[in-house]
């Protein structure tokens, strides 16, 4: 996973964490619960990989398109939610942080936005969608209390 340039506004701590932590976190506190398939978690600011699944290439572009959606969610009922290539209906948005949207009756995606993250999980085969937005956010509510 390559970082990138960051952001001048993260602290030395933050920096740290980023550099070793952001792909374990991903694996553990959302691919290990077995309510997420596949993830990802991009920088808000530049859309680039902080960390993601194998084979699940979300795009910048796609990351900007999903972070403008929070301001103007009306857009997103029409154009969809794009995902690593796959358009999912637009459900709804919940408060300032959570998208939600799916395809077809077993897969979906949740997206949580943090400070300075953006949070993408995916599921299918069985997973139920509350299951899945609950790890979602709770990681996206921790990384909001470290400043991310």
């Amino acid at each position: 996973i390559v970082l990138g340039l960051l952001c001048f506004s993260l602290s030395h701590q933050q920096r740290a964490w980023i550099r070793t932590t952001r792909q374990p976190t991903l694996d553990q506190s959302l691919l290990g619960t077995k309510c997420v398939t596949r993830a990802a978690i991009h920088s808000l600011d530049d859309g680039k990989v902080w960390a993601t699944s194998p084979g699940f290439s979300v795009t910048p572009k796609e990351v900007e398109v999903l972070r403008k959606g929070y301001c103007s969610p009306e857009d997103l009922y029409s154009s969809g939610l794009h995902v690593a290539g796959t358009r999912y209906v637009f459900l709804r948005r919940c408060g300032e942080s959570a998208l939600y949207g799916r395809k077809g009756s077993d897969t979906g995606v949740c997206i949580c936005k943090t400070n300075k993250t953006l949070i993408i999980g995916y599921y299918e085969g069985g997973i139920q969608p509350g299951s899945c937005n609950a790890v979602v956010e709770k990681l996206g509510d921790y990384l909001r209390e470290q400043r991310f």
